[in-house]
């Protein structure tokens, strides 16, 4: 095998989205050696089968785009597949097991055109280009193990990738489904993009690649084996001590800081969307779930009134003007509320059932002149309303929230109240039962009187989910709808064997 001698080398991209790539140069004569222009992701050689023979092709890789000439010169392109008209990606594998790629075809559904490579070569391109372009037959790549979770429009599962064995976690979105709801593929196609621009990051669930079936989409992504926030704060037999506290709002706030850097904001930011990669280590938290998430500027937003009740901040549940715009303020009011329940065992806005809590949320309900107010720490409380704050522009940035002495004074009490005011367990699992997203679904087409748009979080199953007791009986014993399809694909010389499940055409 051909060793391949890799340096990487962090570089901004000159385009809009300002993204820190990596910049690979690979020792090998099937990648090229030239230098790459400023948004270039990715460089290198393959082959188009002819009549007699092969011809050399040279392959670009750029956000938008790839760019497929004859010659080394770039002067003139052969071919240009663009991300918004090219259909999907069919890599090509050898029929010997296991399975190695041997080319990658783009079809942009009335032309398809193949070209071929060494495995090696097709497999740091799958890198670069997976998470760009849609890509089918993920069966190839991936097994089933297990339903972790379960939204309006969408199932997750638990995925082991069959050339490296690491696993996965898949969001499997119906696109059938997705026809009844208002903006629906609109919305799946904006979270795809904004996880394009954020991944990867340590802070956040980051996208790896993305396929798409004749019936579902699948976002492959980093598997948060820890569960969420809320899923910890249930099973936990005492409340969060200081040090805590703070290892789960600097992460959460690190995550933000990022997120804003980007000009994005996640809008729906609460204890079910913060979860932990590794179970029982609290320093591996991050932020999941961008189905609502924007960019800054790109007014009028998709569904621009929307998040969770008694999460959202006040000047996106009273907004008017639909074409106006906010800022990420409104992600530091949300991980404010978050801040308020590991401090206080309750959130910001207690009432009973989400249609008070969303009253409560628009009028601003809050009395800070209450005695538990005024025997939180004083650095706690001090941030704390600077991130609760009604007025946007005063609310701390991220940025701000990092540096505050909340974080710096390791010598503090661990004891953050120190009245008998102090939650118990007891009023912490009493709030944590009542106060929850109820049935929140995305505005369905007709629905124009609802207030306000929420996702249910679909990383916090209600129920447990079973491990699957055989991978090709899925599709019969498990619906995350009405019925359970993943574009199925049955191959009918592996009908016997039990360790095969394809998942997708």
């Amino acid at each position: 095998m051909i060793k391949l001698y890799i340096k990487l080398q962090q570089f901004v991209s000159k385009r809009t989205f300002n993204c820190c790539l990596q910049k690979a140069k690979i020792y090998n004569h099937q990648f090229l050696m030239f230098p790459k222009s400023c948004d270039e992701l990715f460089q290198c050689r393959l082959f188009k089968k002819k009549f007699l023979g092969t011809s050399t092709r040279f392959l670009y890789l750029f956000w938008d785009k790839v760019v497929v000439n004859k010659d080394s010169n770039r002067k003139k392109a052969d071919r240009i597949f663009n991300i918004e008209n090219t259909k999907r990606i069919v890599w090509k594998y050898t029929t010997e097991q296991p399975l190695k790629l041997k080319g990658i075809t783009f079809d942009n559904g009335n032309v398809e055109q193949e070209y071929f490579g060494e495995e090696d070569v097709l497999r740091e391109l799958k890198k670069h280009i997976s998470k760009l372009f849609f890509q089918a037959k993920v069966q190839e790549e991936y097994l089933a193990l297990q339903v972790i979770g379960q939204g309006n429009y969408a199932l997750v599962l638990e995925l082991q990738h069959l050339h490296s064995n690491q696993k996965f976690a898949s969001k499997c979105i119906d696109k059938k489904k997705l026809q009844t709801i208002e903006q629906g593929m609109e919305s799946v196609l904006n979270e795809i993009q904004m996880m394009r621009i954020l991944s990867p990051h340590e802070q956040l669930i980051n996208l790896i690649e993305v396929y798409e079936g004749d019936n579902n989409i699948y976002l492959i992504m980093d598997l948060a084996q820890g569960g969420s926030l809320y899923k910890e704060m249930k099973n936990r037999f005492t409340l969060y001590n200081r040090k805590e506290i703070q290892k789960i709002m600097y992460q959460i706030l690190s995550g933000l800081k990022y997120i804003h850097s980007k000009g994005i904001m996640h809008r729906d930011l609460k204890p079910e969307n913060v979860l932990f990669k590794e179970k029982g280590n609290i320093d591996s938290l991050t932020i999941a779930d961008f189905g609502l998430s924007v960019k800054v500027d790109s007014y009028p937003y998709l569904y621009p009134k929307c998040g969770t009740p008694g999460f959202v901040a006040p000047e996106v549940v009273n907004m008017i003007d639909k074409t106006q715009s906010y800022t990420t303020a409104c992600d530091i009011f949300s991980a404010g509320v978050i801040f308020h329940i590991l401090l206080l065992g309750e959130g910001l806005f207690v009432g009973n059932g989400h249609q008070e809590i969303l009253k409560m949320n628009k009028q601003f309900q809050v009395d800070f002149e209450r005695n538990k107010y005024q025997q939180i720490d004083s650095d706690a409380r001090d941030l704390l309303f600077r991130m609760i704050s009604q007025d946007p522009e005063q609310r701390y940035t991220a940025t701000q929230c990092l540096i505050h002495p909340f974080f710096r004074n390791e010598n503090a009490s661990q004891f953050l109240i120190k009245t008998q005011d102090s939650p118990t367990k007891v009023s912490f699992d009493h709030y944590l039962d009542t106060y929850n997203s109820p049935d929140q679904k995305l505005m369905n087409k007709g629905s124009k009187n609802l207030s306000i748009v929420t996702r249910t979080p679909i990383y916090a199953p209600k129920a447990s989910t079973p491990e699957l007791p055989k991978q090709n009986s899925i599709m019969e014993e498990l619906s995350p709808l009405s019925s359970f399809s993943l574009d199925q694909q049955r191959n009918e010389k592996n009908k016997e064997d039990q360790f095969q499940f394809p998942i997708t055409k």
